[in-house]
């Protein structure tokens, strides 16, 4: 399945996400824009990411390969990382 077929996350998972991403990051939700770059914007180094990484395997119950961290770098990217492995039941149809 190409990114552009990926189910869309419902907006509860969105907002998991965001949440995680800000706590990790130390930010206020509202600084963790849709394209907001955790790295050049938000000041994540790879010690964060990876944090970021682990907290949504753990937190959202998901298998994530390893290879796939090199992705995350906004929430549009951890939206479709999250899509590919999430459960059925956390995406909309």
């Amino acid at each position: 399945m190409s990114e552009n077929q990926l189910p869309e996350l419902t907006e509860e998972l969105r907002a998991r996400v965001r949440e995680i991403v800000a706590d990790v990051l130390e930010v206020p939700v509202a600084e963790v824009g849709e394209t907001s770059s955790f790295t050049e914007d938000l000041d994540a180094d790879s010690l964060l990411v990876i944090e970021i990484f682990s907290r949504f395997e753990r937190q959202l119950g998901l298998r994530i390969p390893q290879e796939e961290l090199a992705d995350l770098d906004n929430l549009a990217t951890a939206y479709a990382v999250i899509a590919r492995h999430a459960p059925q039941e956390a995406l909309r149809v």
